[in-house]
């Protein structure tokens, strides 16, 4: 509180509730002019005066103190959790109030919440009503089955015990349930798979192939229908690893001819490569071999620097060779039907 007083000589000031002295706790500021009051809560409604004195006389100001104070109010009850029977309760309702009227909550935050006990409420029986149980499992797992529940008519007691009453006495309140229902009416479906193929597939190792055959999906009845349909059931293979003496093959190889060159850059030698069955020992196809690297037919061979001389020689010997081997090939061409 402010004493709103001046004059020459400063006055001495002095503080008075109800027109005695003060006796709670404080302290005076700014030589006496401002009032702090340590504990408002200490202070009830009332006048406070401060009385200004100096050599030139006195002067007294009032000023009436009125405390508002947030407090928690539990006047009011919420709704009861229960119409009937033997659980409703009700807690009491928290407010705010300041002078009576009631503001935001936040404004109560800093004081204790007071208790709140639950009150009973609405104990009393409950009308009659169907009761049901969950459904059964249905009896089939497609093609549509039938499940089923009980249903029965009783009465919750404010004792919280369930009497059974007559079907008449529900029927009154509310159209009984049913207790069958259709359930899984998807068709029934299945994999079915066709016979495997011949097992002469490429082959993927010695005497190893693949053999294949048709996957779908159908009715009992025998219809086809989308994969989708059967994509919660085990899908059987469509593919096969399968044994076969086709694929009893390998790479036979010769021995390499003579290197067609002693010295120099110009000298290979070939080798002949053929797919055979390691039983007849007869060539196959090459593509039978396929799951094994073929080896090479052909290399160079003797590559070193040869004599101006050699070099020569070597040189007249290649092309002499390649002459006649092409003479060779050129006849070998023409010797079959044309």
């Amino acid at each position: 509180l402010g004493c709103a007083v001046d004059g020459h000589p400063t006055p001495n000031i002095t503080w008075l509730y109800s027109g005695e002295p003060l006796n709670l706790r404080h302290r005076l500021l700014a030589v006496g002019r401002i009032l702090h009051i340590l504990n408002v809560s200490d202070v009830p409604d009332g006048e406070f005066s401060c009385l200004a004195q100096n050599e030139a006389g006195s002067l007294t100001l009032k000023t009436s103190l009125a405390i508002q104070e947030y407090q928690w109010s539990v006047d009011k009850l919420m709704a009861c959790s229960a119409s009937c029977g033997h659980k409703g309760v009700q807690l009491p309702q928290l407010r705010c109030l300041l002078d009576g009227a009631e503001v935001n909550i936040s404004h109560c935050k800093e004081k204790p919440k007071p208790a709140l006990q639950p009150i009973a409420c609405n104990r009393r029986d409950c009308p009659s009503r169907w009761m049901v149980t969950s459904w059964s499992p249905c009896t089939r797992s497609c093609g549509g089955g039938i499940q089923m529940r009980r249903v029965t008519c009783q009465r919750l007691t404010a004792k919280g015990i369930s009497v059974p009453m007559s079907n008449e006495a529900c029927a009154q309140v509310s159209k009984r349930p049913v207790d069958t229902q259709n359930c899984n009416r998807q068709p029934c479906v299945e994999w079915v798979a066709s016979s495997w193929g011949q097992c002469n597939g490429p082959c993927i190792g010695p005497r190893l192939a693949v053999q294949h055959r048709q996957v779908f999906c159908q009715t009992k009845d025998g219809t086809s229908v989308s994969s989708d349909q059967c994509s919660a059931l085990p899908r059987p293979l469509s593919t096969q690893n399968c044994w076969t003496d086709v694929c009893g093959v390998h790479w036979r190889v010769s021995l390499w001819t003579v290197c067609t060159a002693t010295c120099g850059n110009y000298g290979f030698q070939s080798r002949r490569v053929d797919c055979v069955h390691v039983r007849t020992n007869k060539p196959v196809l090459e593509h039978h071999c396929s799951w094994r690297p073929r080896p090479a037919n052909w290399q160079r061979c003797n590559i070193t620097p040869c004599e101006n001389g050699t070099l020569l020689r070597e040189g007249e010997a290649v092309r002499h060779r390649e002459r006649k081997e092409g003479r060779a090939a050129s006849q070998k061409c023409c010797a079959g039907p044309c």
